[in-house]
């Protein structure tokens, strides 16, 4: 017995060992196999760049995190926001192969792809419901950095009074003029803004007496044949107007106009950053864009980045929704956003106000060239803003760096009693 004991405990141990590895084996399968298993009853779960908005933003659309809840009505809620474009979506995906690949396989999903950029990596879609979008979502959450709506970009209007930024201190007063004398910019200018092209991304520009003389590039991305809003023209005037009706900042800068507000003065932030890329490898230096949504995007953003990698100076307009938040773009880090102040220098009653907040340029009262050979007297962040891309202009002309565009603006900048969220540095002043 004493010589057969270990071999039976031998033996015994053996057994042991293979019925823990059975037992291992089969628990290891179901830990394997219980991920699949959930993968397919849950939306995906993707990581998502974030837009870059203060706090009063509005949030922005984001793939909803993995659950075992229905991916549809988060994805209603917040891709058919207030102020976007009604069943609309911006798709940005990693890598410009994975935004061909959507193109090749939207069609059958029932997607109708309305405008993509392939340097944005964006996609501008349309859907009946958010089914087949779900569902390539949740097929291709690879693919995908980003889902959101398509903010309306607009022509800003101007809100009546009283004021909803109860801290606006209400300027009312017009210039009735261009409001240069108030920046330094009176007398002769002919030479101004020399071998500088200023995209005018707007509603288009028509022909008028005060841009006889202008070298304009015209390109439509609308192209809807509808009547042309006449924003655009008076932008155009503001920059680069020379008569004795209206005197543009920069008479001597090149105009290249990219029309992406239709009749109404709408947009949208898919042409909006389209046309900002254009823009930049068009050659312009300087981008005027007096108009703005409520909301960003990465799309927006990107754009935005583009430009500013190559130099180009943005300049938008902070709105006038009498709000304490800026519009977008202006909202965005490192574009020059104008708020509009009257001719006593106080902070215009529609101007927005917020951090970030660049400078205040001359935006009541203002003259400027219309449609059909007209002058109007209008108001608003959009002229403060064409002021300010005609100055900009004139200094890139000088040599000055772009860049260095905003320092020097900001450094020279009138100071102002009022705090910076509602006039930034202070009134645009031209750098002797």
């Amino acid at each position: 017995m004493r010589h057969r004991l270990p071999a039976i405990l031998f033996t015994t141990a053996i057994v042991l060992m293979c019925g823990s590895v059975v037992w291992l084996l089969i628990e290891s399968s179901r830990e394997t196999a219980a991920p699949a298993a959930v993968a397919t009853t849950k939306p995906m779960a993707m990581p998502l760049r974030q837009s870059s908005p203060p706090s009063t933003q509005k949030a922005t659309t984001r793939v909803p995190p993995s659950s075992t809840t229905s991916a549809k009505v988060p994805l209603i809620a917040t891709i058919n926001v207030p102020d976007s474009m009604p069943n609309e979506a911006l798709l940005t995906f990693r890598t410009p192969e994975a935004l061909a690949a959507f193109r090749d396989r939207a069609a059958a999903l029932g997607l109708e792809i309305l405008g993509y950029d392939a340097k944005l990596r964006t996609a501008r879609v349309r859907f009946r419901d958010t089914t087949a979008l779900e569902r390539d979502l949740s097929e291709h959450a690879a693919d995908y950095t980003h889902v959101g709506p398509n903010y309306i970009a607009r022509i800003p209007a101007l809100p009546p009074e009283p004021q909803t930024d109860t801290a606006n201190a209400g300027g009312h007063a017009p210039f009735r003029s261009q409001g240069l004398d108030a920046i330094g910019a009176a007398g002769n200018r002919s030479g101004w803004g020399q071998g500088v092209t200023v995209a005018v991304i707007d509603s288009g520009i028509a022909a008028h007496p005060s841009l006889k003389n202008a070298q304009i590039t015209h390109i439509d991305l609308v192209n809807d044949g509808s009547t042309m809003n006449g924003h655009g023209t008076a932008m155009a005037s503001l920059i680069a107007g020379n008569d004795e009706s209206v005197g543009g900042v920069a008479p001597a800068a090149k105009l290249l106009d990219i029309r992406v507000a239709d009749t109404h003065g709408d947009s949208n932030t898919a042409l909006l950053s389209s046309a900002i890329v254009k823009a930049t490898d068009l050659g312009a230096r300087v981008i005027n864009i007096s108009l703005g949504s409520s909301g960003s995007s990465p799309m927006l953003e990107e754009a935005v980045r583009y430009a500013q990698s190559r130099n180009v100076v943005i300049v938008a307009a902070a709105g006038n929704e009498q709000q304490t938040a800026l519009s977008w773009p202006a909202g965005i880090a490192g574009v020059l956003s104008v708020g509009a102040v009257d001719a006593n220098g106080t902070q215009a009653y529609f101007s927005n106000s917020g951090a970030g907040l660049t400078l205040v340029a001359p935006g009541v009262g203002i003259v400027s060239g219309y449609t059909d050979s007209k002058l109007v007297i209008g108001s608003g962040t959009s002229q403060a803003t064409a002021i300010t891309s005609g100055v900009v202009a004139s200094l890139l002309a000088r040599g000055y760096y772009g860049p260095n565009i905003i320092p020097l603006l900001t450094r020279t900048a009138e100071p102002l009693k009022a705090p910076a969220t509602a006039v930034g540095a202070g009134l645009l002043q031209v750098p002797k």
